[in-house]
């Protein structure tokens, strides 16, 4: 959904797999065409440990440039 009205705002998250990919995100966005076009989108991630107990949890995830591609339940970002 486009919701640019909404402005800057701020996310948190415990995902050490999102700070991981900021710089490429950081990257990226310096990279693009001004305005950066992306999404804000939530994955779900499952696994299973080895003691078996079933684990799951939503992880953001942050799309640079492939507006076209995606997904439905995004929100989409300009920078």
């Amino acid at each position: 959904m486009d919701l640019p009205e909404l402005g800057v705002f701020s996310l948190v998250s415990n995902s050490w797999e999102l700070a991981a990919e900021l710089p490429a995100l950081a990257a990226a966005l310096d990279a693009a065409a001004v305005p950066a076009m992306g999404a804000l989108r939530y994955g779900l991630v499952e696994f299973t440990t080895r003691s078996g107990i079933a684990v799951s949890y939503r992880r953001p995830i942050v799309e640079v440039g492939r507006t076209q591609a995606l997904a439905q339940d995004a929100v989409r970002l300009a920078a």
